[in-house]
């Protein structure tokens, strides 16, 4: 039997929390995800290690099932592979700062260009209103509760 997203293919450009159990949830469900990390790896590798120089626990929990690269998309082969990589996926989800990937270069309208039938989920702690343009974090949205 078939999984239910066997066949689409999810390019992962999340971190910490939020995005990666989201991007883990389609894994099980069958998609191919492609987890796009900076250089330096997403951070939650290094924190609350249990052994050194070893995954965490907490970063294989929120990425088992994943396909992890790195990629540097601040220059301009970056952004030539980050630009292959939206031809070739269906789904993208990001959960940078606010206006992150805009200033990478990759406005909806030019992701759009690249590949019209992506889906493109953006994931942050705020809506429409005065908090807008913050970061959040999950215990900054407890907070907010």
């Amino acid at each position: 039997m078939a999984k239910a997203l066997e066949g689409i293919r999810v390019l992962d450009m999340t971190h910490v929390q939020s995005g990666p159990s989201a991007t883990q949830l389609l894994a099980w469900l069958g998609a191919d995800v492609v987890k796009l990390e900076a250089p330096t790896g997403d951070i939650t590798r290094k924190q609350l290690r249990d052994l050194p120089d070893v995954d965490s626990l907490y970063f294989t929990m929120l990425n088992c099932n994943k396909r992890s690269i790195t990629l540097n998309t601040k220059t301009e082969r970056g952004k030539e592979l980050l630009t292959e990589l939206i031809r070739r996926s269906d789904v993208m989800v990001e959960n940078f700062g606010p206006g992150a990937v805009d200033r990478m270069g990759f406005t909806w309208e030019r992701i759009q260009e690249i590949n019209p039938r992506i889906v493109y989920a953006s994931i942050k702690g705020f809506g429409d209103g005065p908090y807008t343009n913050f970061k959040a974090y999950e215990v900054v949205a407890q907070a907010m509760g």
